[in-house]
């Protein structure tokens, strides 16, 4: 008989594996996992973060596509553990045209504008 598994526990072994990747990895500068516990885990996947030669923290970003949330924890390599760093919404971040006071790249609606033409 197979054994169902609860979203905290499935995510906890995401986070312990995503970890153990961090502490021995040797290739590119980032990991990608995605939850694959069934239906319940598909929006929920994370990212570790690229490490820099002098920095004592490795970040880890867990993603959830459903809640529309990402969080940025950060392990600390002497021993410090894991900790939340912060956590933001995208939800209303989509719903923006343009944000910043950047000037690169043309304007959304000097775009629009020409599409319509």
């Amino acid at each position: 008989m197979l054994k169902k598994y609860g979203l905290n526990t499935i995510l906890l072994g995401v986070v312990i594996v995503l970890l153990l990747l961090v502490l021995f990895k040797t290739s590119p500068n980032y990991v990608v996992a995605q939850g694959d516990g069934g239906a319940g885990t598909r929006h929920v996947f994370a990212v570790v973060g690229n490490k820099n030669s002098g920095d004592t923290r490795e970040s880890f970003y867990l993603v959830d596509t459903r809640q529309e949330v990402i969080m940025v924890y950060e392990y600390g390599l002497e021993g410090d553990g894991l900790g939340l760093v912060s956590t933001r919404s995208y939800k209303y971040d989509k719903l923006l045209q343009q944000y910043g006071r950047s000037n690169f790249g043309p304007k959304v609606e000097k775009i629009k504008k020409a599409i319509e033409k």
